[in-house]
């Protein structure tokens, strides 16, 4: 929902219908919680601005002058195995 806001520019009504009819509110407490989430956790936001620049061609330029090539795919498989051992330690306790 927060990439498709962002990314896309969809409204939080296209958004809501695209996901099984949600309500705009219910959109708008999913992307302001990821917002938090980007302020709480560097590993969440980098993951967030690699897609970002992967998914939007607007970004791809200023993405490529901040990070230098082959960067982006290490990154990713980085962010995610932290995520997985996050989520894999969270359900373990």
């Amino acid at each position: 929902m927060y990439l498709a806001k962002h990314v896309a520019g969809w409204s939080t009504t296209r958004i809501g219908r695209f996901y099984n009819g949600r309500h705009h509110t219910t959109v708008l407490h999913a992307i302001a919680k990821v917002e938090r989430l980007r302020q709480a956790d560097e590993t969440l936001d980098a993951l967030i601005e690699v897609l970002t620049a992967a998914l939007s061609p607007a970004m791809e330029g200023q993405f490529n002058q901040r990070v230098e090539r082959g960067w982006s795919t290490a990154l990713i498989d980085a962010v995610a195995a932290r995520l997985l051992q996050q989520i894999s330690s969270s359900l373990d306790g």
